[in-house]
């Protein structure tokens, strides 16, 4: 995996721009070796946090679309690396591979797609982070059916569960911070699961 940098380093389209498109952004996917139902996962995040960029933007939030959408089709590249290599942090390997690549402003809402930096603000990797939150596995769901499926899968310790609570509680202000711009509540996400 960690010699995709190398031979993706040299290339003119990974040196020009800041923000990778989405073809590249799923080309690197492909080629970090991503596994299908990750990318079935990402595909899902991208869809909500590009919904949510659009609808914040008519509320005259000024938001990067481009970043959100690069963010978020990246944000769980490092993630089958991570399960290959139990123990790597997918978040902080991905922001590095990212990051390496030349493109520090993705690194950033991929390093931040688990877990926002304090103070939280509604920027594009608050839309990539909650859009994470709102996807379990490929399918749309509320935060408390998200985080429910997190409990059982990662809450095997009484920190690891205290993590995830905290997380939630996060979310949670990640969302009001979020709707009380738009017209139509959370659960309003849920209709974009209905055409995939």
């Amino acid at each position: 995996m960690e010699g995709h940098l190398e031979r993706l380093k040299g290339t003119s389209q990974a040196k020009s721009i800041e923000i990778p498109s989405a073809e590249f952004c799923l080309e690197l996917l492909k080629r970090f070796g991503t596994y299908p139902h990750i990318i079935a996962h990402i595909k899902q995040v991208t869809k909500v946090a590009l919904f949510l960029g659009r609808e914040l933007e008519k509320q005259g939030i000024r938001l990067n679309i481009s970043l959100i959408e690069a963010g978020a089709l990246l944000h769980d590249i490092a993630k089958t690396y991570s399960i290959e290599h139990p123990g790597v942090d997918h978040a902080a390997k991905g922001a590095e591979w990212v990051r390496k690549l030349g493109y520090p402003a993705v690194a950033e809402i991929v390093a931040s797609h688990v877990e926002l930096p304090e103070p939280i603000a509604l920027d594009e990797r608050a839309i990539v982070n909650y859009a994470d939150k709102r996807v379990k596995h490929d399918q749309i769901v509320s935060l408390e059916e998200r985080f429910e499926d997190l409990l059982a899968r990662y809450g095997k310790t009484e920190a690891r569960r205290r993590f995830i609570k905290r997380l939630y509680e996060r979310t949670k202000e990640v969302e009001r911070m979020i709707f009380k711009h738009l017209p139509f509540s959370p659960a309003f996400i849920n209709r974009l699961g209905k055409n995939k």
